[in-house]
């Protein structure tokens, strides 16, 4: 492992806390992981390939996250799991990612109460619950899909004092299954010396 990885790692631990902690991340906490990206961008200058792969890869993430919708957290650890001295990154992270969050995501899908209509007020309060709509004095009214503005929303009805119902789905916090998944690919890679993929797949 070298100082990227490690200060990439820091960011996701203290991410992966406040994430189950309070369902929110501080923006701060991704200081050191952007420090590890100008660190790698340096120790990369005469290696455009590898920064423009790796630039594309950010790019697409961002956008399939836009799409999909997510917190802005999330959105910022996706992006940092590029950042690493595994020279496949993120495929490495992402599979284990997929591996931990994989059956939660079967249960949520066939849990029956995945979709919950809760009183605005008792949602503020929940963690681990996403919002989807708002019910306004019996108006529907959609949300963004990116979950901070959608909360941003939500937390000017409540000081307006607005009678209001959210219908949110049961979620994961994200950033703590990215903290295992770019740790543990991290370890893996710093051990075997090259992706365990390529191991896995029998290539070396």
């Amino acid at each position: 492992m070298n100082i990227v990885s490690v200060l990439v790692s820091l960011s996701f631990i203290a991410g992966a806390v406040q994430d189950y902690r309070k369902n929110e991340v501080s923006d701060y906490t991704w200081i050191p992981a952007a420090l590890a990206t100008a660190i790698m961008v340096y120790q990369n200058l005469d290696n455009i390939t590898l920064l423009t792969t790796r630039l594309v890869i950010i790019a697409s993430i961002i956008i399939v996250c836009y799409v999909i919708g997510g917190g802005l957290a999330d959105l910022i650890g996706f992006a940092f799991m590029v950042v690493d001295d595994d020279i496949l990154a993120p495929v490495g992270s992402m599979l284990i990612f997929l591996f931990v969050t994989l059956p939660y995501a079967i249960w949520t899908l066939f849990k029956r109460d995945r979709r919950l209509l809760i009183p605005l007020k008792e949602f503020m309060s929940r963690r681990n619950v996403y919002p989807r709509k708002v019910y306004v004095e019996g108006k529907e009214e959609g949300l963004s899909r990116i979950a901070d503005e959608a909360y941003r929303r939500l937390e000017n009805l409540l000081k307006e004092g607005k009678e209001a119902v959210v219908e949110a789905e049961v979620g994961l916090p994200s950033i703590v299954p990215m903290c295992v998944g770019y740790i543990t690919n991290m370890i893996l890679y710093s051990y075997f010396g090259r992706p365990w993929i390529l191991i896995l797949l029998g290539l070396f």
